[in-house]
């Protein structure tokens, strides 16, 4: 895969709530091929969602399970990640959509996460999932594996993490202290052992990690010739002047009002200092894309821009140029697998609602020309 390189892919990211919000109250996603049909009409070729994996094999003594609990949000939620997972790889592959696969690992009311510990366990939940797939026809559907959704965060690599860091995952210490030697090496063994191993498995996939912009410069440190692609997590407020000019840390301590307020705050501040933001967000793009170049990777760019302390109160034209300026720098650097907005999802009806817009993106992404 690596030497072939990825395809041109215009992203849309549904995450978990593909699954979990199926049957909720507005049901977004209770019809995969109706909300499938709305991706394609609006020109998106790609779709990266959570595969569950660590739900879909079998357990040690080889009985296979399909109906699980999450109980990692406000209230637990009854899945069938197996069942759904084949139906909607068998829906998107009728539309020519290609999955991009990833995990959080979310918590389940038997703890199946927490198991997921060693390089050879990401190994075997991933080549159970992907075998299912293939067994089905389906592989074909998946052009990538991202086998730990923002890998190193104490929650989606919450199996691994003591075994990387000596640590419980609520530590705050470990989250924020810097990267041992030790710690340094056991990462690069995930990042050799995972993917070298799942590729010899399934060639016909590409296997790498996504990162936050932090964890990803210590990626930059380590030996990653065994990954095809790094998957930068892009948010305009990591950036620490961008975050206090847009309020962010009022989005989490002000209520419903200190959030609606942040968000009308952050429209103001980017109308004002968009220009400087803007350029910020192209070194970073710039920084990760010639890291790529580099180490012959492939630069994606698969989640990312901006938070949005209240959808219902947002002026989402500037989430628009947010979006549109992110898109524009990454296609710049080369960058051709691409993500157009966090929001671009069902239960954002406001920005979903704008086919145009969408049409518009993709069409930016999937027509743009071979750097």
């Amino acid at each position: 895969m690596r030497g072939e390189g990825l395809p041109r892919l215009a992203m849309a990211c549904w995450s978990h709530d593909w699954l979990l919000r199926r049957d909720m109250l507005g049901g977004e996603y209770s019809s995969l091929g109706r909300v499938l049909d709305e991706l394609a009409a609006r020109g998106y070729n790609a779709l990266r969602v959570d595969a569950f994996p660590h739900l879909i094999g079998s357990r040690s003594d080889g009985v296979v399970l399909d109906r699980f609990q999450i109980t990692s949000g406000r209230a637990p939620v009854d899945i069938q990640p197996r069942k759904y997972l084949l139906e909607l790889a068998t829906l998107a592959k009728a539309r020519n959509i290609r999955l991009w696969l990833t995990s959080a690992f979310l918590q389940d009311s038997q703890s199946c996460r927490s198991f997921v510990r060693r390089p050879r366990d990401f190994v075997d939940v991933w080549s159970q999932t992907l075998s299912a797939l293939e067994q089905q026809g389906l592989l074909d559907t998946v052009v990538a594996v991202d086998f730990c959704h923002e890998f190193t965060d104490p929650e989606t690599t919450h199996g691994a993490f003591r075994s990387l860091f000596h640590a419980h995952p609520r530590s705050l210490m470990a989250r924020l202290a810097d990267w041992s030697k030790e710690a340094e090496l056991a990462v690069e063994a995930y990042l050799q052992e995972v993917p070298r191993t799942l590729k010899a498995l399934f060639p016909s996939v590409a296997f790498g990690v996504s990162a936050t912009r932090q964890v990803e410069l210590r990626l930059r440190k380590l030996d990653t010739s065994e990954l095809d692609f790094i998957d930068s997590h892009l948010w305009l407020d990591d950036d620490p002047a961008i975050s206090l000019l847009s309020a962010t840390p009022l989005a989490h301590t002000g209520g419903r009002l200190g959030r609606g307020l942040q968000t009308r705050i952050a429209g103001l501040a980017w109308r004002a200092r968009g220009t400087f933001w803007v350029r910020s967000i192209e070194q970073r793009i710039e920084g990760a894309a010639e890291f790529a170049r580099i180490r012959r990777l492939q630069s994606v760019i698969g989640g990312g821009f901006v938070h949005l302390a209240s959808e219902q109160q947002a002026d989402w034209r500037w989430v628009k140029q947010v979006s549109e300026s992110v898109l524009k720098a990454s296609l710049a650097q080369g960058v051709s697998t691409i993500v157009t907005a966090h929001q671009a999802r069902p239960q954002s009806p406001r920005l979903w609602a704008d086919i145009d817009w969408h049409r518009d993106m993709t069409k930016l992404i999937i027509d743009h020309p071979p750097r």
